[in-house]
């Protein structure tokens, strides 16, 4: 098959999880003898090893993509009007490559209307959901949110007029019943063809990486952005209410928190900053654990299936689809929570991985198992 993935992020371009999984999906394809081209937003810079290529479009948009989180909430605002309507240019770069199929991933930047437009001119067209953005801009939605009634009012809004013009994709997927239960109570994707297909787990990286420093085997990790929906504050917080540290905490990543990192204790942790994703891994492979504090309503984070596929206890918040993501693993904390977070780090049980219920989600998110279905997904 000739298969087009339209995507707003697409290694190297970005670290994140939903990008991260475009990618690995559009690896396997290649891998397996399909031709794969991904189309993305512009800026991009090439990887001259992948074996995809890749296609950069202008973003019709006034407001640049890459900068939306630092640009003012009027420009924001107008950026996700315009971005309603399709990309021609993406149009026409899809149609000349003359695809059998389309699969489109996070689309915000790309222009909404863009997928809608191919499928009406006879191409298959499948969707994969990572977040909350399609009734939720901002792709955030907090655990606990004030002004309920508001927030309803205004996804209510961005849902109606997404729906109209994305159109509706010949088959959706999303990794979670939860995420697809929100987009649902939401009034989209009702009339779809729905399935619930878990994220691949990127075992084979993840298992190559061993640890060579002996000293690094007592760290609590983070990884992530270091930024309060991300719950760094919170980690952080918890792990001052410990008398007796359970090792060293030690944060991988970069964020507006980052600046306040240099009045901490560096005996007791440790910030090391933005790494690279293999660099990432060798630090999680020494890892005694990983914590993920989140406050935002996290559909499947890649970076708890890296922690199952090593064999790492996990201390997550309960938000979103985390519950049905570990199905039992690790340890789960009230979200917002420092002296929750604070008592599942102080227990000694925390620190067991559960082989038995690692193994049942490592079958789960098995590449080839997974794979396997989009691709009849995509075929039919």
């Amino acid at each position: 098959m000739r298969i087009a993935v339209l995507t707003n992020a697409f290694p190297p371009q970005t670290r994140g999880g939903a990008g991260q999984i475009a990618k690995l999906q559009a690896d396997w394809l290649a891998a397996h003898g399909h031709d794969v081209h991904a189309f993305t937003v512009e800026p991009f810079a090439a990887d001259a090893e992948s074996p995809i290529q890749v296609t950069a479009f202008k973003p019709r948009t006034s407001a640049k993509f890459a900068a939306l989180g630092k640009t003012p909430a009027v420009l924001r605002l107008l950026f996700h009007l315009e971005d309603l309507a399709p990309n021609l240019a993406a149009v026409d770069a899809i149609r000349n490559w003359k695809p059998d199929v389309l699969l489109t991933h996070n689309v915000t930047g790309c222009g909404w209307g863009t997928a809608r437009i191919l499928k009406e001119s006879g191409l298959r067209w499948l969707h994969v959901l990572h977040d909350v953005q399609m009734f939720e801009p901002s792709g955030l939605r907090y655990y606990g949110e004030s002004n309920f009634c508001c927030m309803r009012k205004w996804r209510k809004f961005w849902s109606a007029r997404r729906k109209r013009a994305f159109g509706l994709p010949d088959a959706v997927i999303s990794p979670t019943r939860w995420l697809l239960e929100q987009h649902r109570a939401n009034g989209l994707f009702r009339d779809a063809t729905c399935e619930v297909v878990p994220n691949p787990m990127p075992t084979n990286e993840v298992r190559s990486t061993e640890c060579g420093v002996r000293d690094l085997r007592d760290d609590v990790i983070y990884i992530g952005r270091l930024a309060e929906d991300k719950g760094a504050d919170l980690l952080l917080a918890a792990w001052n209410k410990l008398e007796t540290k359970p090792g060293r905490l030690v944060l991988v990543g970069d964020g507006p928190l980052r600046d306040g990192c240099g009045s901490l204790d560096p005996h007791s942790v440790e910030c090391v900053g933005q790494l690279g994703h293999a660099d990432a891994m060798e630090r999680l492979a020494c890892a005694k654990l990983l914590v993920m504090p989140s406050r935002v309503m996290e559909n499947q984070p890649t970076v708890l299936l890296e922690a199952v596929a090593l064999g790492k206890p996990v201390v997550a918040a309960d938000v979103g689809g985390v519950r049905e993501t570990l199905d039992g693993y690790g340890t789960l904390f009230k979200p917002n929570d420092a002296e929750d977070l604070a008592r599942a780090l102080r227990d000694k049980k925390t620190y067991d991985a559960d082989w038995p219920i690692g193994r049942r989600l490592i079958e789960r998110h098995n590449q080839d198992r997974v794979m396997g279905r989009l691709t009849e997904l995509l075929s039919k």
